[in-house]
């Protein structure tokens, strides 16, 4: 719950800081840490993790380079991160139904008013891929969160279900099993010499674009 540092640092002081605080996680999760680095590994743990993403063999991911980054940062620290790159992303998929893989990176789309429990909720787990959801790639198992999950779908008032979306994805990050990265923005391009714009639809959003109101769009 404390800070790792500050805005006010510079990128060298909070790279240092960063690596600081994630000594101090070490510890607490059981490892031996000496002389500013992890020495030993609790029973269960290792003090080397292979992580893989679908960046075409090629490092084409948007999460590459935190991944290479973090591997160097690591290493200072006397953990071995391994970092494969997929050039076939069913690879990824194949390990995470089987349980091999230990850590990866992919990305999502949502829709405007998404329903979590397909995602999070605890027996989603419990029966695997085979249950149609995602959260055999999570394994989260919170009486809490899902709670909240069924609480949020039962209800049609979309402020609530917003503040309740808004809690489940706090506890999500609190459990740390995700961590968000980025966020895709969509970019249209329009001939104004061919299209009236005053006939596109206005407030265009990653979730409502011009094909939303098709059907009022003139040409010039």
């Amino acid at each position: 719950g404390n800070d790792i540092y500050t805005s006010d640092m510079s990128a060298d002081d909070k790279y240092a800081a960063a690596k600081e605080a994630a000594l101090g996680f070490f510890e607490a999760a059981g490892y031996t840490v000496s002389d500013g680095k992890v020495t030993a590994a609790p029973e269960g743990a290792s003090l080397e993790y292979e992580v893989l993403i679908p960046a075409d063999g090629t490092g084409n991911h948007p999460s590459f380079m935190i991944l290479t980054l973090a591997k160097d940062a690591l290493a200072e620290l006397g953990i071995n991160l391994i970092v494969t790159d997929l050039t076939d992303s069913t690879e990824l998929w194949t390990a995470l139904e089987a349980g091999t893989c230990e850590m990866w990176a992919a990305a999502w789309g949502a829709t405007v008013d998404p329903d979590m429990y397909q995602i999070y909720y605890s027996d989603v787990a419990n029966g695997g891929a085979n249950a149609g959801g995602s959260n055999y790639m999570y394994q989260i198992a919170d009486p809490e969160l899902d709670q909240m999950i069924l609480d949020a779908r039962a209800s049609t008032d979309q402020t609530y279900r917003k503040a309740m979306y808004k809690a489940c994805l706090d506890i999500v990050i609190d459990w740390a099993c995700e961590i968000p990265v980025y966020q895709r923005k969509d970019a249209f391009v329009y001939s104004t010499e061919r299209v009236n714009m005053d006939t596109v639809a206005k407030d265009i959003t990653p979730f409502y674009n011009w094909l939303n109101e098709v059907q009022n769009i003139e040409l010039n």
